[in-house]
């Protein structure tokens, strides 16, 4: 049995790679961390990597992925991205086991923010 795993990186598909490196760096607020031009780009995240890879294979289906990311001050974040003019999917939302929202990127893959109840 594995004992420890740890998340690395999520790689969403993209249909123009150019575009969504602005949505990721303006909307979201993501720093770069690499760029291979017309290929690739990953943005840092605290434990993690958010990529972005340019489709070119069949299974490379853009809008078909979802990442969770868990913020501390989820109604900031909220309020922050309905500045920025974010579309949401899904209004902040209490829930039993937390707080959230989401809203899709430009190829429709789906970002859900959450802020989980401690136990």
């Amino acid at each position: 049995m594995i004992k420890y795993m740890r998340l690395d990186s999520v790689i969403f598909y993209t249909k123009n790679l150019d575009r969504i490196i602005l949505f990721y760096k303006e909307k979201v607020g993501l720093e770069v961390d690499y760029i291979q031009e017309g290929k690739f780009a990953s943005f840092k995240l605290e434990n993690g990597k958010l990529g972005i890879k340019q489709a070119k294979e069949e299974r490379e289906i853009p809008g078909h992925q979802t990442v969770f990311i868990e913020v501390e001050n989820i109604e900031e974040v909220y309020n922050q991205f309905k500045v920025k003019g974010i579309n949401f999917r899904k209004e902040l939302t209490k829930e039993d086991w937390g707080t959230n929202f989401s809203f899709l990127d430009p190829d429709g893959n789906k970002l859900q923010f959450v802020s989980r109840q401690q136990i």
